[in-house]
């Protein structure tokens, strides 16, 4: 008979995770074209101001404002100014330099006269209109030499960029997080290998593998340990390599569900085991040492979705970083019968209503937490509260958005 165990609620548990893991203290150098999802660990400071001196933002002709009383006008070209090019002199009264854009502001002028205001002749150009706009990017416009981007940050290319212009080539980021990863059951085989009508392949796992990558950690692949103890010993024994393991099956309660007892064995120390969540109940997690481990449920959208919720967390903060999930209010297509005590995601397609401006959401028919066609099909789930009452078409509904 099933010992009752209180259920946590999504959020405990999510609280429960993040409480018990702490930044991984190991660091690596890199060069910043590598730093793509890595998490920054260390401040970096600015080496340089930008610009580092006045420029011109449009090809033209540098001028003093106070030669331009009367329009149109005409002036003595000096020279000619280019982007990178060093200038020795200044403009006096009624004097231009044909400018380019990037190009240094030479001594005196403080406006650029865009081109298609101009006419020039050999040695003089002629001002026809004045535009309001100066034209001109002050030294430190950009950034300036006491410029800090604080850590830990997530990476993305617009950082590189901005790394790039502060002239830093090597930056200091976490060492990912080695998270392995073993698939349990006898009925399961590696994908590839020869199916019968009573097996079938470890559907989730190689998509578990990719999350783990993208969400920046190192995945190792564990393999598969059939229901037998000896065999589940001896693969969580060697979970110790890693920071992060994931088991996926044998979290619930059957007589051949053996993963929960076989980490208790080895030494894990569960802190939660199941969750009022549909789908997703037979979640754990715990550690031993100082190796965390999460096990997720067998069906494979249920360990799917319970990656997104809750390995996608605990990953991120091996790195330092708080990952907040990406959720929006949407319009119901369907209806949504009433809820019980537990918290449900729902499997939908999100869409942009432009005659109405909004976000729209369609509840998709099959919600089998078996079923992976209907969930690659999805690009949301529709989150429904514990004892919620019928959502009604038309309707408001959080929706927690799927971008990997």
């Amino acid at each position: 008979m099933e010992k009752k165990i209180k259920l946590l609620s999504v959020e405990q548990a999510q609280r429960i995770i993040l409480k018990n893991i702490k930044p991984l203290k190991f660091k690596e150098k890199i060069n910043i074209e590598n730093s793509y999802k890595r998490v920054l660990r260390s401040n970096i400071n600015s080496k340089r101001n930008q610009p580092e001196l006045d420029l011109s933002s449009m090809d033209g002709y540098a001028v003093r404002k106070k030669d331009l009383n009367k329009i149109p006008i005409t002036l003595k070209l000096i020279g000619e100014i280019k982007a990178g090019d060093r200038v020795n002199r200044g403009i006096q009264k009624n004097q231009a330099f044909r400018i380019y854009t990037g190009a240094p502001i030479p001594k005196g002028a403080d406006k650029i006269i865009i081109q298609e205001n101009c006419i020039e002749t050999e040695d003089e150009v002629s001002i026809k209109k004045e535009n309001k706009e100066n034209f001109i990017r002050k030294k430190s416009n950009d950034i300036s030499n006491k410029f800090v981007l604080k850590a830990p940050k997530l990476i993305n290319t617009r950082d590189i960029a901005l790394m790039g212009v502060m002239n830093q080539r090597k930056i200091e980021v976490f060492r990912k997080p080695k998270v392995g990863i073993l698939a349990t059951g006898d009925e399961i085989t590696e994908v590839g290998e020869k199916t019968n009508k009573y097996n079938q392949p470890a559907s989730s796992k190689p998509s578990i593998i990719s999350l783990i990558k993208n969400w920046g950690g190192d995945p190792i692949d564990f393999g598969i340990a059939k229901d037998k103890d000896i065999e589940l010993s001896k693969k969580i024994g060697k979970a110790n390599k890693c920071d992060l393991f994931v088991t996926i099956g044998g979290a619930s309660v059957g007589k051949y569900d053996l993963t929960h007892s076989s980490l208790i064995k080895m030494g894990f120390k569960l802190d939660f085991w199941k969750i009022a969540m549909q789908p997703g109940k037979p979640m754990m997690f715990g550690s031993c040492k100082k190796t965390f481990v999460m096990g997720l449920p067998g069906n494979p959208v249920s360990a799917l979705i319970c990656s997104e919720i809750f390995l996608k967390k605990a990953i991120y903060a091996l790195q330092g970083i708080k990952h907040e999930d990406f959720i929006i209010n949407a319009i119901l297509d369907n209806d949504i019968s009433p809820n019980n005590f537990r918290k449900q995601y729902l499997r939908g397609n999100m869409y942009f209503d432009k005659s109405i401006g909004e976000m729209r959401v369609k509840l998709l028919k099959n919600q089998d937490s078996a079923s992976l066609l209907p969930y690659s099909k999805s690009n949301s789930l529709i989150m429904i509260d514990p004892h919620s009452k019928k959502q009604k078409k038309g309707s408001k509904v959080r929706v927690y958005v799927l971008n990997n």
